[in-house]
């Protein structure tokens, strides 16, 4: 199946079914349960928690933030999807009830007190081929592109209002049948997303509240943060109709931190979705922990039922995140989990008031990066 080697490929290159935040989180989110929220300063606020804007340095500007990710069942199996032939069922019957799963997301930001502007392209796909007297394969692609312009506001000396305003260009969101011909013939991505011809346009607003409660030492954040607030629905711009809005999402977060010499700790959660009664409470608790060292970050957590695990290195401007983690697909936590991998490249510049290099808390810039 040259179609999916070359997704992805394609993917790992490129520069939702669910919210665009939860969609386009980082390996380093992943590795710690999911959470990430309470810890997103600088350019990493625009696109999560917008009122983290508040505590950013003088100057930060994301260069780039490049995602790949993919399931166990994929990565496992890349080399046999190149055997795949539409005309001998024996090339493609380990496939049955299995999922092909592939996602990449990039991210630009720059970010000044109170104030940022970001892009977001993220994309996804999965394949399971189902019905062995007719095979075909349950397609779902989406591509995201969006826009984000984000402010914050103090409405005390330790709390801050955050409001990101975004402009969604969205193609696919839904699910086709496709034929074991049409995905084998398929050489790209391109081949695929032209089966989807839905496209449409729309905006949306997140608005995020945070506090810092004045307890020395541990610094602990209280967050809450509405995204796609009234949900954010798309006019057609291609295809037959509209692709599925992005409903909106309530999600209360915590966190708190020690920095000591040579060393960091955090340790958060997330509630998602509170407003979605029809989501089990198991799959919207997300708990996790950091420790850094000067260069290396560990890293675990535990979400929707699952624990996950990773590192990551820290070079300069140069951050890569690695993450062993688990998706629930099913209805409960411990139904129907998916075991997927993820691999994060960062590139980052943060600078003080005298314009030297700084962390991400407004430190001056030793070899650990982003606290």
């Amino acid at each position: 199946m040259k179609f999916v080697f070359s997704v992805l490929l394609i993917l790992t290159s490129a520069i939702a079914q669910a919210q665009l935040g939860d969609a386009s989180r980082s390996a380093r989110s992943r590795a710690m349960g999911g959470v990430y929220a309470p810890f997103a300063r600088g350019a990493d606020a625009i696109f999560v928690n917008p009122a983290g804007l508040a505590t950013s340095p003088v100057l930060e500007i994301k260069l780039l933030e490049l995602s790949a990710a993919t399931n166990s069942f994929t990565f496992e199996n890349i080399k046999n999807f190149q055997d795949i032939d539409a005309n001998d069922p024996s090339t493609f019957n380990r496939f049955f009830g299995e999922k092909v799963w592939a996602q990449a997301t990039g991210k630009l930001g720059v970010a000044i007190p109170f104030f940022g502007i970001g892009y977001l392209n993220n994309a996804e796909v999965s394949l399971e081929l189902h019905n062995p007297a007719f095979p075909e394969f349950d397609t779902y692609f989406v591509q995201d592109e969006a826009i984000y312009l984000a402010g914050a506001f103090p409405l005390s000396p330790t709390t801050y209002l955050g409001l990101a305003f975004k402009r969604i260009n969205r193609w696919g969101g839904s699910t086709q049948e496709l034929s074991i011909g049409d995905v084998s013939d398929a050489s790209s991505i391109q081949d695929i997303g032209d089966r989807f011809q839905n496209k449409g346009q729309g905006y949306g607003v997140d608005v995020a509240l945070m506090t810092e409660l004045p307890v020395p030492v541990f610094k602990p954040t209280l967050g809450l943060i509405m995204q796609d607030v009234g949900t954010t629905t798309f006019n057609k711009t291609a295809g037959d109709e509209a692709p599925p809005a992005i409903p909106q999402s309530l999600t209360f977060a915590g966190g708190l931190g020690v920095d000591l010499p040579g060393l960091d700790v955090l340790v958060g959660f997330e509630a998602r979705h509170l407003t979605e009664p029809d989501i089990q409470i198991g799959k919207k608790l997300h708990l996790g922990a950091e420790v850094s060292l000067p260069m290396i970050d560990l890293r675990a957590g535990y979400g929707q039922g699952y624990f996950s695990y990773g590192a990551g290195v820290n070079l300069l401007i140069f951050h890569i995140d690695a993450v062993s983690y688990t998706e629930e697909m099913g209805v409960y936590p411990g139904q129907a989990g998916d075991a997927r991998y993820m691999v994060t490249l960062n590139i980052d510049l943060s600078f003080d008031a005298d314009f030297k290099f700084t962390d991400n808390s407004g430190k001056k810039r030793r070899l650990k990066q982003r606290r």
